[in-house]
């Protein structure tokens, strides 16, 4: 089997995918890293109308939730990576389509359901 694929059809396109999807998973790790971050250091945007609004007290919860953003930061960049491979195990391969797994969409389920709860946990909760 050849280490180079050939560039027909929709090859590069795929591997150009492949790549872009890799990127944004590891935006997302970025992200998540972000906001764990200011939750340990307690760095808030302050209000343009009063500028002691960014100070913010020391809270217990905060550990946790950067705790569980890291971790989905961690599964962000572990399910990028897998579907990559898999994405690139199929082209070497020469499938006709690149096959989704369902293990993809779960963990991506998983990191989208905790973003979210955290958006609502930081939306109502003034002390985080």
């Amino acid at each position: 089997m050849p280490a180079e694929l050939e560039n027909t059809g929709s090859a590069a396109r795929d591997f150009a995918m492949l790549e872009r999807n890799l990127l944004s998973h590891v935006r997302l790790a970025i992200l998540l890293s972000l906001l764990a971050s200011s939750l340990l250091l307690h760095a808030r945007l302050p209000d343009p109308s009063s500028p002691s609004s960014g100070d913010t007290p020391n809270v217990i919860g905060n550990i946790p939730v950067a705790a569980i953003a890291v971790i989905t930061a961690l599964a962000a960049i572990g399910a990028g990576l897998w579907e990559y491979w898999r994405g690139y195990k199929d082209m070497r391969e020469m499938r006709g389509f690149l096959v989704a797994t369902k293990s993809h969409f779960l963990i991506m389920s998983l990191v989208a359901l905790v973003v979210f709860a955290t958006c609502l946990t930081m939306i109502t909760d003034k002390s985080l």
